[in-house]
């Protein structure tokens, strides 16, 4: 660049380079705007099709009163009431049993859990987390399980998740699966 002697006029860019720059910051400016206007558009459109919750604490008080009706209809030996709490195409997946599917299968998979001799049966919930949405909600615990077969006593501790739906406005169990936290003794 060549040095700048005093007296020596400065270089000016020409008018038109400069109308050139200012059009070009000013469409940028304004391919900008219209971008964030978009996405403001787009992100307040998706905000208003998100249901508002309130308060999420009446779903949750229900999913807990419908886990004291569980457990009364298993201490009970109750398995079509224990069944009514799945959803109609619910799965039910037991430590060491098969897959049940449906009202039938569940109701089946009940019977056999509760015909057990002498058999005893708890839960306690640890966690219950209802969506934002409240359309879907799951429970985390333990469980305790004791029954006699022939060579006596047989104790179980474990763990359960339990994942709600409402269907038709009520909650019902879609899945619900458990495990052994060791072998029986």
């Amino acid at each position: 660049m060549p040095e700048r002697r005093s007296g020596q006029a400065s270089v000016v860019p020409p008018p038109i380079l400069m109308m050139e720059v200012k059009m070009l910051s000013w469409r940028t400016l304004s391919i900008l705007t219209l971008l964030l206007l978009i996405g403001i558009a787009v992100c307040a459109d998706k905000a208003a099709a998100l249901p508002v919750r309130a308060d999420l604490s009446a779903d949750e008080q229900k999913i807990r009163e419908l886990g004291q009706k569980w457990d009364a209809a298993v201490r009970a030996k109750d398995a079509v009431a224990c069944a009514g709490f799945y959803a109609s195409d619910g799965a039910m997946l037991n430590a060491n049993a098969p897959l049940a599917r449906g009202t039938v299968a569940i109701t089946a998979a009940w019977q056999r859990l509760l015909s057990m001799r002498n058999v005893n049966l708890t839960f306690a919930s640890t966690q219950l987390i209802v969506s934002n949405d409240g359309d879907m909600a799951y429970d985390v615990g333990t469980y305790e399980l004791s029954f006699d077969d022939n060579k006596g006593m047989v104790k179980d501790v474990g763990k359960y998740v339990t994942v709600w739906t409402k269907v038709g406005g009520e909650w019902k169990v879609a899945a619900d699966i458990s495990n052994s936290d060791g072998a029986m003794k």
